[in-house]
């Protein structure tokens, strides 16, 4: 009994142990979990703090519904993408994840009419077969046939004619069709007359969803089977247009096919497009609108931010369906919603709104159509063209809604108001480059002197769009158009001062002017105001004559440089020509002629030679190559014997003269004219300059030209004139500056550092900034100060601050290139941190002296880091804390700064580094890098060899090698 009692005790207390590690093992799950739901709280969080400030960041809401989701906070997630559905139209996916997560908790009918909102919801942003079959199949799983069918006709007006994919749902509704035939049938049963025109009543109602899906061309669709299976309601008995529309479908999908294949085949975004545009023009020329809506919704739902195919199809629309508003109106919103920086989409939403407006009240159109222009003018516009295109669709529907017949003052004040908040808005976001043209101010111009009957305001608009914008005052066309109005509204004398004013300010084209203005006197005008014109114009036209000619002498003179530059550019290229024909004439000696070589590389190249030689013939002074003695082979002769029989004078031949007879009357000496003088004697108190006084008196002439036209181009191209040397001192070089950078935004960083002597931003020929410039300061403490604000942001972009050196003596990297336990290196950061963000990432493990972010010239980050920690230890354990984490979804490396490690792959082997090294040392007579050796190898000494020391003892000259010599060299 012991002994049983012991087994028993045994596995009691195996079983104790066994439950005890399951529990611990649970523990750890349990904690792992725990940490997994705190760092996707801390996520949260931080999500919800990037959107607090942009809700246009579309990722960020992605991100943060994907990550409640992961913590099944679905209430959370819920308002979450009710939120984002506000701003962006989801996708289908996005839509069909919440769907199915509602239906998870669905248990009431009010949570199921909440879902039923939801699908409805989800077909108006994007037309997609997916989401209408999970429509009609949740609909069918409540059992109301009425409601299912009618999910179902809109689902085969969606996307029944979708050729890709329309099958699916086709398939769908007819299930659905055969499965309430299939319930009004009851075997076995005596059916009533009620029952039997039930059943009768859906049979022809399924033999009518067979013969539309007949007529659709779709791909994947077995017609053959498809008639096979309609031939049971239809009881074998098919109609005749039945066979005859079967066969023009597939004609269709033949003509469709190779479309489709190119949208499969299409190796990107830009093709695919190119290939709905195609497939689009064909179906417009050779199908039924309700085919091309289809393939355009199928474009639109692969290429949503395409502002150019939304605007496409929204004109289709609008001119194809003219009277069906419930179909233009939500593809117009659709379009703004996935698009809503375009200008060309707000204007089409507005004229659509106002086309479809019949019998809706004013108040209601007034609040649809503001807030098309909100949703335009709050997606960040890049543009004032875009702007003003926005702002002036609205103000014209402002204006259609004044009845100038009736009283209107209420209206015209709204107008006034909406205009004057445009041409602020426009002017304080983009300047003198928003509204180029002025085309908002000339149409409230147009509507004060036209209707309002305000001319005085209208010259006050006018008058401001002259003078104060764009240089307005030059543009020919702009003064004709105030002329034009002031002709049709205004007075007779307002109308001779515009022409004055315009003749005396514009520069090009007063040829029109003149025209303009010769016109209004022959139809209004007196005798002396035509003479006051005349005179007038021909004054004007002197002085312009007088300029054109002065800009054309000036663009012969820059084309006469030009040509010359020219000329002497193709006389050098024929002289190269020349010496280059010429050394390969020499090249046919006993070794090439050396090439063409600047003075420099001459003198070298003699210096070498020199050294070469040396000893040889007993001086010391450099020998060229010509004159280099060249030992005689055996046998040679200065003189050639000639051959037997070699005549050197060659008698004339007959009748041979060695002189010629001048003709009769020449004279070997011409009398010179009366009064000729042989030499003519030097003006008084001339005397012979050479070429070096010629150069001195230029030299005069130049140390003399006026300060004042060199202090002129210093102010204005930045050119720096020290007073003293001593100035170097105070200087620092400012680099990497953004174009738009000015005095007013540099000097103002540096007043810490000490008084500012001067600062000069280096501009090019047009004073245009360059980025770069010198800033002197009293003292040179100052200018040491300076340098610590190297790297300063200003207007996003690094500032880089350096000790004046135009002799590049101190160009050195500024940071360490060797191991610093005490500073970590970080990659792989996402390019969004900004050094606060790192810093409260990394602050949780120890104090932060310093941190350097590595950026770009322009600012942007590179995704690299610095943090010093203030001893080693500190450092080690940020790096074993901080390695492999992530932070916004990227995966960072953290360790010890060493940036000597990498570039070190070969240290210890110390000897084969030596012997490289004395390998590339230089023989004296060698061929250098990148050069190859003129001299002739009989020339040549030999070499001693470096590793032993040097004798004193006087080289002994090589004996040349004779022709026998190389012979019995060959042979061996």
């Amino acid at each position: 009994m012991s002994q049983i009692d012991d087994e028993m005790a045994d596995e009691q207390e195996e079983m104790l142990q066994d439950s005890s590690g399951d529990g611990s093992s649970d523990e750890d799950d349990d904690d792992m979990n725990d940490q997994r739901e705190g760092e996707l709280r801390m996520k949260v969080e931080e999500i919800r703090k990037q959107l607090d400030g942009n809700e246009l960041y579309y990722d960020g809401h992605v991100n943060l519904i994907t990550v409640l989701r992961e913590l099944m906070e679905l209430e959370e997630a819920r308002k979450a993408r009710e939120k984002m559905s506000e701003v962006y139209p989801l996708t289908p996916e996005l839509w069909l994840d919440w769907i199915r997560d509602e239906q998870k908790i669905c248990s009431t009918p009010e949570e199921r009419e909440y879902i039923i909102n939801l699908f409805e919801r989800a077909v108006k942003d994007y037309t997609s077969v997916q989401v209408w079959m999970e429509y009609v199949m949740f609909m069918l799983g409540g059992g109301d046939y009425t409601a299912t069918r009618a999910v179902g006709e809109k689902a085969l007006t969606a996307v029944g004619t979708h050729v890709a994919e329309g099958l699916l749902v086709w398939q769908v509704v007819l299930l659905v069709e055969k499965q309430i035939y299939s319930g009004l049938q009851r075997p076995g049963t005596v059916q009533s007359e009620e029952d039997m025109k039930a059943q009768e009543k859906q049979q022809k109602r399924i033999q009518g969803l067979y013969r539309r899906l007949i007529r659709v061309p779709l791909l994947n669709a077995d017609y053959q089977h498809l008639m096979e299976e309609a031939a049971e309601f239809f009881e074998g008995d098919f109609d005749v247009h039945m066979k005859a529309d079967l066969e023009k479908t597939k004609q269709k999908l033949n003509e469709k096919i190779p479309f489709e294949e190119k949208l499969l085949q299409a190796e990107n975004d830009t093709n695919k497009l190119a290939t709905y545009r195609l497939y689009i023009q064909h179906l417009q020329e050779n199908d039924n609108p309700a085919a091309v809506q289809s393939l355009y919704e199928r474009a639109v739902l692969d290429h949503c931010l395409d502002a150019s195919l939304w605007e496409e199809y929204v004109k289709f629309v609008i001119r194809q369906f003219p009277g069906l508003d419930y179909l233009v109106l939500p593809i117009c919103e659709r379009s703004q919603r996935n698009c809503p920086w375009s200008a060309a989409l707000c204007e089409l939403h507005i004229s659509a709104l106002q086309l479809f407006h019949v019998g809706e009240e004013t108040k209601t159109l007034m609040k649809k159509v503001k807030g098309a222009l909100e949703k335009g003018l709050g997606s960040g516009l890049q543009s004032g063209s875009e702007a003003t295109r926005m702002w002036m669709a609205y103000l014209v529907f402002q204006r259609r809604l004044i009845k100038w017949d009736q009283e209107h003052a209420a209206e015209l004040d709204a107008l006034r108001e909406s205009g004057q908040q445009a041409i602020t808005m426009i002017d304080s976001y983009f300047g003198e480059s928003g509204d180029i043209e002025s085309e908002i101010p000339r149409f409230f111009a147009r509507i004060e002197a036209e209707f309002a009957k305000n001319m005085e305001r209208a010259r006050e608009i006018w008058n401001d769009i002259i003078m104060r914008r764009n240089n307005n005052f030059k543009n020919v066309s702009l003064w004709l158009e105030f002329i034009n109005l002031e002709r049709c509204y205004g007075t007779e004398k307002h109308c001779r001062k515009l022409f004055r004013r315009a003749l005396e300010r514009v520069w090009d084209w007063v040829e029109s002017i003149g025209s303009a203005y010769l016109r209004f006197e022959q139809e209004t005008g007196t005798i002396e105001s035509m003479e006051e014109f005349q005179k007038r114009y021909e004054d004007r036209m002197f002085i312009v004559n007088k300029k054109r000619a002065e800009d054309a002498a000036k663009l012969g003179e820059g084309n006469e440089n030009n040509q010359e530059r020219r000329q002497q550019r193709d006389k050098g290229k024929r002289q190269d020509k020349k010496r280059q024909a010429f050394v390969q004439a020499k090249e046919t000696e006993n070794f090439k002629a050396p090439h063409p070589v600047s003075k420099y590389k001459q003198d070298t190249q003699n210096r070498k030679v020199g050294t070469s030689h040396e000893g040889s013939n007993g001086n010391d002074a450099p020998q060229s190559v010509e004159s280099a003695v060249i030992p005689r082979p055996p046998g040679f002769k200065d003189i050639v014997t000639p051959p037997p029989g070699f005549k050197s004078d060659v008698p004339p031949p007959p009748g041979f003269k060695d002189t010629i007879t001048p003709p009769p009357g020449f004279k070997d000496t011409v009398t010179p004219p009366p009064g000729f003088k042989g030499s003519s004697s030097p003006p008084p108190g001339y005397t012979g300059s050479s070429s070096k006084a010629g150069k001195r008196e230029r030299e005069d002439y130049t140390d003399t030209e006026p300060e004042l036209k060199k202090l002129k181009v210093a102010e204005l191209h930045g050119v720096r004139v020290k007073e003293d040397d001593s100035e170097d001192l105070c200087t620092v070089f400012l680099s990497n500056l953004d174009f738009s950078v000015g005095k007013e935004e540099v000097v103002p960083i540096f007043t810490n550092c000490g008084e500012v002597k001067d600062f000069r931003l280096v501009k090019d020929y047009k004073c245009r900034s360059k980025g770069f410039g010198y800033l002197v300061f009293k003292t040179q403490s100052a200018a040491a100060d300076a340098l610590k604000y190297d790297r300063t942001a200003i207007k996003g972009r690094p500032m880089y601050v350096s000790a004046y050196d135009p002799e590049g003596h101190t160009n050195q990297f500024k940071y360490s290139t060797g191991l610093e336990r005490e500073k970590v290196f970080i990659r792989g950061l996402p390019f969004s941190l900004t050094e606060e963000k790192i810093k409260e990432h990394f602050m949780s493990h120890g104090e932060i002296k310093e941190i350097r972010l590595v950026t770009y010239r322009n600012g942007h980050s590179k995704g690299l880091c610095y943090l010093t920690y203030p001893n080693a230890e500190t450092a080690e354990k940020v790096v074993k804390a901080m390695d492999g984490t992530e932070i916004e979804g990227k995966i960072i490396s953290v360790m010890i700064s060493d940036p000597s490690n990498k570039k070190k792959p070969n240290e210890g082997n110390v000897s084969t580094t030596s012997a490289v090294k004395n390998s590339e040392k230089k023989v004296p007579g060698s061929r250098g890098k990148g050069m190859f050796n003129l001299m002739p190898r009989s020339l040549m000494r030999a070499t001693t060899s470096t590793a032993g020391p040097t004798s004193s003892e006087p080289e002994t000259p090589v004996k040349p090698k004779s022709n026998e010599d190389f012979r019995k060299m060959f042979l061996k």
